[in-house]
């Protein structure tokens, strides 16, 4: 294991608003940031000189900088400053040097590794930072930073020395990760917002990569700096900057990693003139940064297909002989090492000795961490699921992607919608509310139309809730809107089931229901069937661990109720009857039937009868056995029942619906059969089971 996760290294952890986080971090540091700031003549001065940078064109340099900061940053500041006791002029000199030396070179290094090239798919993102000025030793004091600031996403950022506030390596909680390297080029003598609080933006309000860019381009960029971004969507890409020039690469079609070191690949190709044969001839003699690009592509061949979190790390630490050398991965002078796993959320960091990337490392799971903050939020009733009274009878929702990040993770065809198992919470909520009782049962869910939410504007919809004798007839209504935003037709009904409130009477599985197997045993399951064609369901969805098929209308697996994240604060946990991401878990099981049955795509449209029992737990694990009933021309009809471990029934459904859309290539049909059936026996035991509409 290359981490020692009882290392002890600075960990900060911040809540709150700007001016109170302020006050945090300068109580926690005041004794490093007193230290740094007795060195900072020693340790910054003779870095300035050798670039030939005066202490008054610093001074001046900083107070441009400084206006373009916008307003909570400056709050920030205004609270390290009160708490520590240092003029505020003094935190935002050791905030900026970073900035203000934008271009100075610096020896980093990072990889990008997804798909096939990494153990289950997982996103992977190793960065090694590196400080070639002796003078700077005695300076750094690496500390990692969770900053859960009110309004924003929480981030962790891990920092060169203390006050200095912008990022350099960081992950948000959406799972978007991001680090920069300085490649030689001439300083920028413009002016232009820091790039660290620019990094700081990015992590603090991007949930997406195309969200980053749209951060990145809103800003005054400028500086030289390669800026590489992650998603655990399985993207990644860098953007180059030099002076007034950008551009961005990803991974070409055929390969399924990228690389970045201290040269420009793209953006000085944007230059003109004189400007343009100096920036392509600094390319040409980046000897080391060529060599270690080449090194890291040659790494991650060599171990495509085999890479984890471990191999990361290893990465890290290549030195290719027995000590570091300038033209190592790992540097002589690595100052921080961080490798991310987006997808988990996982930091695993080395901080202090130099080279970092050989000293003691730690591994961190920074979901708890996020969580402080949307365990807040959800205190203060930030994100119910229910939405506020309108008017008697009618509840009125928001859905905003700023705020239900989890639609971020259910997309069709690239849009995200709400997913048919939290609409069907939804509804019973509501009703829940209405008739102040427990759902017992749901029945005639009709799943009409997906409610939609595109990134640049909210949806509004509303819930109406009639009693009607014994049950509560529920329907959920949003305006019809073409891709421009314009209203086609108001009001139109998107979901509807009637809710009947009352006791829950407990019920059992019978003996050896839970024991069938098929002739292959255990699978793993395959998600496949929504991650890689029209439809798209994301990691915090897949909560089904393994499927068995006893038969080619039949189906066992296992899922474990999915603890509450920080990511998905905003996620509508279940109050009165099942978590939704259990509902969809089995959505998902039974759609496996339906690809095997006729291997197009199905999609919920509805369920005849819904049985409530026992409620799980978080991070319980259940059972779930589907059986595929019957065809009706596009339609497939499923019974599944969901027990606990102690064999109480927690969820019985009765014509659970889906309808068959054909969204698969004939390459994704081939795989998808493989994959959930690679015995191939399914389709030959028994014939297919149709039924014919009266």
């Amino acid at each position: 294991m290359p981490s020692d996760s009882s290392a002890s290294l600075p960990l900060v952890v911040l809540s709150g608003r700007p001016h109170e986080v302020g006050r945090q971090y300068g109580a926690l540091m005041r004794e490093e940031i007193a230290h740094a700031v007795s060195i900072e003549g020693e340790s910054i001065r003779p870095m300035l000189e050798k670039l030939g940078v005066t202490e008054q064109a610093m001074r001046e340099r900083m107070a441009a900088l400084a206006a373009l900061l916008p307003e909570d940053i400056h709050e920030e500041v205004r609270g390290v400053s009160d708490a520590s006791g240092f003029p505020r002029e003094t935190i935002l000199y050791h905030t900026l040097v970073l900035d203000i030396l934008s271009g100075a070179p610096i020896g980093c290094s990072q990889f990008a590794a997804f798909g096939r090239a990494t153990t289950g798919g997982k996103v992977l993102h190793g960065h090694n930072l590196d400080v070639p000025y002796p003078s700077l030793a005695k300076f750094l004091r690496p500390t990692c930073v969770v900053y859960r600031l009110e309004g924003r996403i929480p981030y962790v950022s891990v920092t060169f020395w203390p006050a200095a506030l912008g990022v350099c390596s960081g992950m948000n909680a959406a799972g978007l990760s991001l680090g920069v390297n300085v490649p030689v080029a001439p300083l920028d003598p413009r002016v232009f917002y820091p790039l660290t609080f620019q990094n700081r933006e990015v992590l603090s309000r991007a949930r997406s990569l195309e969200e980053a860019r749209a951060v990145l381009e809103a800003t005054a960029r400028g500086g030289s700096w390669n800026l590489m971004l992650t998603h655990r969507s399985g993207q990644a890409m860098v953007w180059e900057q030099v002076g007034a020039h950008s551009g961005q690469y990803t991974a070409p079609p055929e390969q399924d990693f990228v690389v970045s070191t201290n040269h420009l690949r793209v953006a000085h190709k944007a230059a003109r003139g004189h400007e343009a044969v100096a920036l392509e001839m600094l390319q040409d003699m980046q000897e080391d940064s060529l060599h270690r690009y080449r090194r890291l592509e040659h790494l991650v061949r060599e171990r495509r297909g085999d890479l984890t979190l471990d191999t990361a790390v290893d990465f890290l630490r290549d030195s290719e002989g027995a000590t570091p050398s300038m033209k190592s991965i790992c540097r002589a002078d690595n100052a921080l090492s961080m490798a991310y796993e987006p997808e988990s959320l996982t930091l695993d960091f080395a901080a202090g000795a130099i080279p970092a990337a050989l000293a003691t490392r730690r591994r961190l799971q920074l979901g708890p961490l996020f969580q402080g903050a949307a365990s807040e939020a959800r205190e203060q009733g930030g994100f119910p699921m229910l939405g506020s009274a309108r008017e008697q009878g009618c509840w009125a929702r928001t859905f905003a992607l700023q705020e239900d990040v989890y639609l971020e993770e259910h997309r069709v065809n690239g849009i995200p919608v709400l997913p048919g198992a939290a609409a069907i919470e939804w509804l019973a909520e509501v009703a829940a509310v209405a008739g102040e009782g427990d759902v017992c049962e749901v029945r005639d869910v009709s799943l009409e139309k997906f409610i939609r939410v595109r990134p640049e504007r909210p949806t509004e919809a509303c819930v109406r809730a009639v009693r009607r004798d014994e049950v509560w007839e529920v329907c959920a209504y949003a305006d019809l809107l073409n891709p421009r935003g314009a209203v086609l037709r108001s009001d139109v009904l998107h979901y509807r089931a009637q809710v009947r409130l009352g006791a829950r009477h407990p019920r059992v599985i019978p003996p050896g229901f839970a024991k069938a197997r098929g002739a292959e045993g255990e699978l793993p399951f395959s998600r496949s069937y929504v991650k890689d064609a029209y439809f798209h369901v994301g990691a915090p969805f897949r909560i089904v661990d393994w499927i068995s098929y006893p038969g080619p209308r039949d189906a066992v697996a296992s899922l474990r109720v999915p603890e509450p994240t920080g990511y998905f604060a905003s996620v509508p946990r279940a109050r009165f009857w099942l978590d939704p991401f259990v509902l969809d878990g089995c959505f998902q099981l039974a759609g496996t039937l339906g690809i095997l049955h006729n291997l197009r795509a199905p999609v919920p449209k509805g369920v005849h009868r819904l049985v409530l029992g026992r409620t799980p737990g978080a991070g319980e694990r259940l059972g779930v056995r589907a059986r595929l009933n019957r065809e009706v021309g596009e339609l497939l009809f499923y019974d599944f029942t969901v027990w606990d471990e102690a064999g109480r029934i927690c969820l019985e459904a009765h014509d659970y619906c889906s309808i068959s859309v054909d969204a698969y290539t004939p390459e994704q049909k081939v795989y998808l059969r493989t994959s959930l059936d690679p015995s191939g026996g399914l389709h030959s035991s028994e014939p297919k089971v149709r039924a014919h509409a009266s």
